[in-house]
């Protein structure tokens, strides 16, 4: 199920889009996926951060990627640092 929120999410670009819980969590897996996390691991550890992040930033109008991409990883980083770096290792194939 997907669920969006009222949160506008700013992107590097300036484009903005409505903020995704399951988007975010999708990403945080992605990462644990890589780093060889179990599926049921991996998958609890992403949705306790996103949910963790959406807490943080629902009664905002908007939040800018980066520093939703800084507050998954300063979280990722107390539960899985082989986490931290497959998303790294993303980040410079995708740029």
């Amino acid at each position: 199920k997907e669920v969006t929120q009222m949160v506008d999410v700013i992107k590097r670009n300036k484009r903005r889009q409505k903020f995704s819980i399951n988007k975010l969590q999708r990403s945080i897996m992605g990462a644990t996926r890589e780093a060889k996390l179990g599926k049921t691991q991996g998958g609890q550890i992403a949705k306790d951060i996103a949910e963790g992040i959406y807490r943080s930033i629902r009664r905002r109008k908007s939040v800018a990627s980066t520093e939703l991409r800084r507050r998954a990883l300063r979280r990722l980083e107390s539960r899985s640092r082989a986490a931290i770096s497959a998303w790294r290792r993303f980040e410079r194939r995708k740029y």
